[in-house]
């Protein structure tokens, strides 16, 4: 349909069984898509995305289109269940062209034009000479031929021009009071900015690509982000900014071809910070910076395994936070919480990640990127290319430079490859530059029937460096592989292997005032590290009428080569839990170590203990263990746990994990998030989270510190804080003219 933002299209859905059958349930679907927006009756206004509901197992709904063209992808989840659609909006063309505009003449004396900027009234050397001014506002949009050309320019100033005198990157519709004006009040208009610039021009010439699926070839000036440079088999090669110049993307059939140029690029910072469960503040490393370029996203990583990021999450200003460019400060709408429990009950760390211009330096610099793409297959999750990437930022006499190759290849509907190698020459502030290289090799596939199987190989010099993509950990080296096989009804067999080897810097510990309020592009560079770890697993799981029983062998061997020790542990690891009642089970677990070394982290353990469904997705556990060996002699552990995730129907969340780390240490977390609808449109939101560590943790990455925030590529050496955080709120948003929220 035409990127016009008035044609909609109807959005049908199914819920359907295990035999591939539309179900009679009825049940809430979630409905989010990239570009456009649902209209009709949302059945929750106050939860993300759109509800609608599915009776009988059918779902309809009306989604129409936005004023962006391109490939617009919808998702939509239920529960436990997921899927995916995607179709084309295209280029809007124009019967008619639109032309609108102002050309102002003025002839009076100097500094007292009401209409100019504050700044230029009753100027300070009080020179108020009779003079003759002309200024010119002009927007137009037409079509020409197949495409559509839409510019706007300003001789008086930016674009982007704020009521503030704030000069930001993507201008924001509605949020300053420059762009609430309309003519007309009291009925349904709005307005969207469609010409973003934060200089005098904007210009936009594009059409719906002839290649069907690839989406729109278009050139254009002015405000921009990078989303061609970041794709799903883009890791170390990925760039995730916001910029101001020239951009290009063009199809030639399958080959498609991207390049960019950026124009006056600020000093570029990437923070990443430890969230306290609070909403903020959070305070970023730089101030003053430049409105509009920030991008915030919440990572998840394991445990005590710095460079694993497991789920990577961009957040909207306005939306999901707020933030104070002239002092660096970040204030979310929803309290951050530092931890979260995986759907295996593991413990996952949670960072905010910042990259952002600040203003001060580098003032007139410029970048250069390149981008080709050759698509095998644009089919929908089967989607096969291969790509390669050139980037170049200079900033006078320093430059940083990435280039590297990345491919994708889907031969079925779950299986596909991902290959990826870069390189970087970093010489940005750094004595001497550095450079390095960077290697990355994924396979997904399913090569027999219930069997599945994983394998990767990652790899990142010392001397490695991007600041625009996920987090990683420069020098570390990971690969491994896990297999399942379901070979009867009731057994299915297992196998992994995993090995990591750390040979970087770990970052400096900072202790002093000084390298708090000084903290520079890069971490500090402190201690070397150099270990290695290997594990080993195999093991069976077998169903016995109401119980279930599994078995694993576990091999873990652990080299530091700096301390010149090597510990080989072999365990036996059983699993046992029987049904005693529809919502109650035993369960019995036995970590036992069978070789003379024992682990430092993993002892041996005994554990029973009781599992009570409070619902499908949570168990309440009360668990009795004892550990020995290694620095745990004789010790005894009573937990009450909270084991899984899940959102109740009345907004309510509840997670928690106790877990027993390294380092003479507990830790764990207990969680509470709780909202509720009190009336129409009146919610009520509440939040608790206590964390508990009795001491930081020596990583196989280095040691891990408090500290407001880690620069560069040094997330790795952020710890997670013990501490207790509680939040309560009321939001109003029955009524579009009235709405309000307060929180504590």
């Amino acid at each position: 349909m035409p990127a016009d933002g008035r044609s909609t299209v109807t959005v049908k859905g199914q819920l359907l069984d295990k035999a591939g059958h539309q179900s009679q349930w009825n049940a809430v679907v979630t409905l989010e898509t990239t570009h456009g927006e649902f209209v009709g009756v949302d059945q929750s206004p106050s939860d993300a995305g759109f509800q609608v509901e599915a009776i009988n197992g059918a779902f309809t709904a009306t989604l129409r289109s936005s004023l962006q063209s391109g490939v617009s992808r919808i998702r939509a989840t239920s529960n436990q269940l997921e899927a995916f659609a995607q179709f084309e909006m295209t280029t809007g063309l124009r019967p008619s062209g639109l032309l609108s505009g102002v050309v102002d003449l003025r002839l009076g004396a100097r500094g007292t034009d009401f209409f100019d900027r504050f700044e230029r009234f009753l100027p300070a050397d009080r020179k108020n000479n009779l003079e003759l001014n002309a200024s010119a506002k002009v927007f137009g949009t037409t079509a020409i031929g197949e495409w559509l050309f839409t510019g706007a320019a300003n001789s008086d100033r930016a674009l982007n021009d704020n009521c503030a005198g704030q000069t930001t990157l993507f201008r924001n519709s509605g949020k300053d009071c420059d762009y609430t004006q309309y003519p007309t009040y009291g009925d349904s208009s709005k307005s969207e900015v469609v010409a973003p610039s934060s200089d005098h021009v904007f210009a936009r010439l594009e059409r719906t690509s002839h290649t069907l699926g690839a989406g729109t070839d278009y050139f254009m000036w002015g405000d921009y982000d990078t989303q061609e440079f970041s794709q799903s088999s883009q890791l170390f090669t990925a760039t995730s900014r916001q910029l101001h110049g020239f951009k290009a993307n063009y199809n030639l059939g399958n080959l498609q071809i991207t390049a960019l140029y950026g124009n006056n690029v600020e000093g570029f910072q990437r923070d990443t910070i430890a969230p306290d469960g609070t909403r903020g503040y959070y305070f970023l490393s730089r101030r003053f910076v430049q409105p509009g370029s920030e991008q915030v996203f919440v990572e998840l990583e394991e445990l005590n395994r710095p460079g694993t990021v497991l789920k990577r999450e961009r957040l909207s200003p306005g939306t999901d936070y707020e933030i104070e460019n002239d002092r660096g400060s970040l204030l979310f709408n929803n309290p951050v919480l530092r931890t979260e429990i995986d759907d295996a009950g593991n413990i996952l760390t949670r960072r905010i990640v910042v990259t952002y211009q600040f203003e001060g330096e580098g003032g007139g610099s410029s970048l250069y990127a390149g981008r080709l793409r050759y698509h095998f297959s644009r089919e929908l999750n089967q989607e096969s290319w291969l790509g390669a990437t050139y980037l170049l930022e200079n900033r006078g006499s320093q430059h940083f430079e990435l280039y590297g190759a990345d491919a994708q290849w889907s031969f079925s509907k779950t299986g596909r490859i991902i290959a990826e190698y870069a390189h970087s020459n970093n010489g940005l502030d750094l004595a001497q530059p550095v450079s390095g290289n960077a290697y990355r090799v994924e396979i997904q596939a399913s090569p027999f029937k219930n069997v599945t199987g994983r394998a990767f190989w990652r790899s990142t010099d010392v001397g490695f460096a991007n600041n625009a993509t996920t987090s990683f950990v420069p020098g570390q080296t990971r690969y491994g592989a896990e297999v399942k096989a379901q070979v009867v009804k009731n057994t299915a067999l297992r196998f992994s292997y995993d090995h990591e080897d750390n040979f970087g810097v770990a970052p400096q510990v900072l202790t002093t005032f000084t390298d708090l309020i000084s903290p520079g592009f890069t971490p500090t560079p402190g201690s070397r590290v150099d270990n290695s770890l290997t594990t080993i697993t195999a093991g069976v799981e077998q169903r016995l009428g109401k119980g279930n029983l599994s078995l694993d062998w576990v091999r873990r061997d652990r080299t530091d080569r700096i301390a010149n020790t090597n510990t080989t542990t072999d365990q036996l690891r059983a699993r046992f839990t029987q049904q005693l009642a529809k919502n109650l089970d035993f369960h019995a677990g036995s970590d036992l170590t069978l070789s003379s070394d024992v682990d430092p982290i993993y002892p041996t353990r005994l554990t029973a203990g009781l599992d009570w469904r409070v619902h499908r997705d949570v168990t309440v556990s009360l668990n009795q263990s004892y550990l020995t060996g290694g620095q745990f002699k004789d010790s005894f552990l009573t937990s009450l746990d909270i084991k899984g995730q899940h959102k109740f129907s009345t907004g309510t969340t509840v997670s928690g994990l106790v877990s027993v780390l390294g380092d003479r240490s507990v830790a764990g977390r207990l969680g509470l998030n709780q909202g509720f609808t009190i009336a129409k449109g009146l919610k009520l939101d509440l939040n608790y989270e206590h964390v508990f560590s009795t001491a930081f943790k020596k990583t196989a990455a280095g040691t891990q510190f408090a500290q407001p925030f880690a620069v560069g590529s040094g997330a790795s050496a952020l710890g997670l804080t013990s501490g207790d955080s509680f939040s309560v709120g009321l939001s109003y948003t029955d009524n579009p003219d009235l709405e309000g929220n307060g929180s504590v």
